[in-house]
């Protein structure tokens, strides 16, 4: 029941292909990079006090959630 997925292939077999290696790892950098944002906001800035509309945080927390959203689209489609 649980040896075998769609088509046949096994949980092993798909998340050993390079294109499920790849998502998972847009998918961790993108989390990281999201979680890590405010630091990174204050480190180019050079200021510790960072308001939540700063225009480098924004920045970066979107290019951080495009980076997920590109790492699930390659996870999940083959």
């Amino acid at each position: 029941m649980f040896g075998s997925l769609i088509l046949g292939v096994t949980l092993a077999q798909r998340l050993s292909l390079w294109y499920v290696i790849l998502g998972m790892v847009l998918i961790v950098i993108g989390i990281s990079l999201y979680i890590l944002s405010r630091r990174f906001a204050a480190a180019i800035r050079k200021n510790d006090n960072i308001e939540q509309n700063d225009k480098t945080l924004v920045a970066i927390r979107i290019i951080a959630m495009v980076i997920f959203v590109v790492g699930v689209i390659v996870f999940i489609l083959p």
